[in-house]
């Protein structure tokens, strides 16, 4: 049976869930026996919430979810960036019951560019730590040395690159590939190395992993648009160093402190959302132990 608003506790200032937030937040649903059944967020939380009622109409994973639904907590956020980076870090530190299951690899893979004597740009297969800094762009992230190769194969197949100049095969002269009209012919002087890398860096623009761009741990401030909720915070600051996400703070002293740490750990969700969020203009970004100003250097988004 799907719960009627009147049958939930709803826990954000005393709030019932008629008074649920129209503002950026992220929302928890536990069962009466206080089990986490799920973790979301919106830019409209009470619209979001609503939409769960309605999608439990029809059975299935969500009716079942609503059926266990016994109260729903918020924690409302200045806006769209700190909603995305806080439902991010919940689902894989709290690991609700609902919520698709991140999977958790042991070891990674990933792809680096070295220039051969011949100033071809060459892919080397590289193991990735997802601890400490990132002084060098790499390139997508893969589960097996299998997988990655299996990746550059097709990407060099769809691109017309060569597989040898790329360093993947072994001789001299037109490949097998170049004879059969999937290679341009960089390995038979048909296409400079110039024009190859310029392909290849294009065709894995989409995997890349940025190096960080910033000497050490910068603020991402982020003001609310306008008060929907008395709740929601004014103004938030969330904290990036080597695309590590180390939080969201409602005080410049409190982010500082949590910039001081050491502790880096990658994730490639909070990397693409804190990079989305250095191209976008809606956060004024800062150095975390000067205060000064920074600009990105990836520009607005177009």
């Amino acid at each position: 049976m799907t719960p009627d608003k009147g049958d939930l506790i709803y826990r954000c200032g005393g709030a019932t869930l008629d008074a649920a937030p129209r503002c950026p937040g992220v929302y928890r649903f536990f069962s009466e026996d206080d089990v986490l059944l799920y973790v979301g967020k919106s830019v409209d939380i009470a619209t979001r919430l609503n939409s769960h009622l309605a999608g439990a109409r029809e059975p299935g994973r969500q009716q079942q979810m609503m059926s266990n639904l016994y109260r729903v907590e918020c924690e409302l956020t200045a806006g769209d960036v700190g909603a995305q980076l806080l439902e991010n870090a919940a689902i894989k530190n709290e690991n609700p019951l609902y919520n698709r299951r991140q999977r958790r690899h042991r070891k990674l893979w990933t792809q680096r560019l070295a220039e051969d004597v011949e100033g071809f740009l060459q892919v080397q297969p590289s193991d990735f730590c997802p601890g400490g800094e990132r002084h060098e762009a790499v390139y997508g992230l893969f589960r097996s040395q299998r997988h990655l190769r299996d990746s550059l194969r097709s990407l060099a197949r769809d691109q017309g690159l060569c597989l040898r100049m790329l360093g993947q095969e072994k001789g001299r002269g037109p490949c097998f590939a170049q004879q059969i009209g999937r290679c341009r012919g960089a390995c038979a002087g048909e296409e400079t190395a110039d024009a190859h890398n310029e392909r290849l860096i294009a065709a894995l623009e989409r995997q890349r992993i940025a190096a960080w761009p910033f000497e050490g741990a910068v603020l991402l401030e982020e003001l609310r648009d306008s008060e929907a909720h008395a709740l929601q915070p004014r103004r938030q600051y969330h904290v990036l160093h080597h695309w590590s996400y180390l939080g969201t703070f409602a005080r410049r002293d409190q982010a500082r402190r949590a910039a001081g740490t050491r502790d880096l750990a990658f994730d490639r969700d909070a990397y693409r959302i804190a990079y989305r969020a250095l191209r976008g203009t809606n956060c004024q970004l800062q150095d975390a132990l000067s205060g000064e100003t920074l600009t990105s250097p990836f520009g607005a988004a177009t």
